[in-house]
């Protein structure tokens, strides 16, 4: 068995995990869930539902721990299982509200154009530098401030500021070549609530 107090870097944590080795699986729970709780409460604005939906995607995460690949970062994979789920929960709670307002529900093809358009910005992100996209990782998919990932990334506050600056404009040119006007409009409204 894999000793995770040896394990200082996310590729053994996760050979570890995909061993069955629980202190692993705790060790990423800490490491991400403080992120994921941030990034799904802005879309969730609730406690309770926001726990319920990282405690599925952290279940997911056990369940897949065989399927992982241990090689690429787990970040992308967390946040993408955690969005849909969120997602999905908001798909349900829009279904029961129209329901009980007599409304007709919002067709499900409405919500698959949703998850296109978060495919199309995770296609923008892969064409960014492996910088900038480690930038967009942390402040928009993690949460995090200028100043914790300027510390994880060891370059300035000012860089990081200015990387995320340009990634933003990039992403955003990106959808609008990529996109009609319609569509471009959710993408840069997903991009804006990042």
């Amino acid at each position: 068995m894999i000793n995770v107090a040896d394990v200082h870097d996310e590729t053994g944590l996760l050979a570890a995990l995909q061993a069955g080795n629980q202190a692993a699986f705790k060790a990423l729970y800490e490491k991400y869930h403080h992120a994921l709780y941030r990034k799904t409460f802005q879309l969730l604005h609730s406690a309770s539902e926001t726990e319920d939906i990282i405690q599925e995607a952290f279940i997911t995460l056990w369940e897949k721990r065989h399927d992982i690949d241990t090689a690429r970062p787990l970040g992308p994979w967390l946040f993408t299982v955690t969005f849909n789920r969120a997602v999905n929960h908001l798909k349900k709670q829009l279904r029961e509200k129209s329901k009980a307002a007599g409304l007709q529900p919002m067709p499900d093809h409405d919500f698959l154009e949703v998850e296109k358009q978060w495919e199309l910005l995770e296609a923008a992100v892969s064409q960014l530098s492996p910088q900038k996209r480690r930038v967009f990782q942390l402040c928009k998919m993690e949460g995090r401030t200028y100043e914790e990932a300027s510390q994880l990334m060891g370059i300035s506050r000012y860089t990081v500021k200015e990387y995320l600056g340009e990634v933003m404009h990039n992403l955003r040119e990106y959808v609008r070549k990529h996109v009609s006007y319609d569509t471009t409009l959710l993408v840069l409204l997903l991009l804006s609530c990042l």
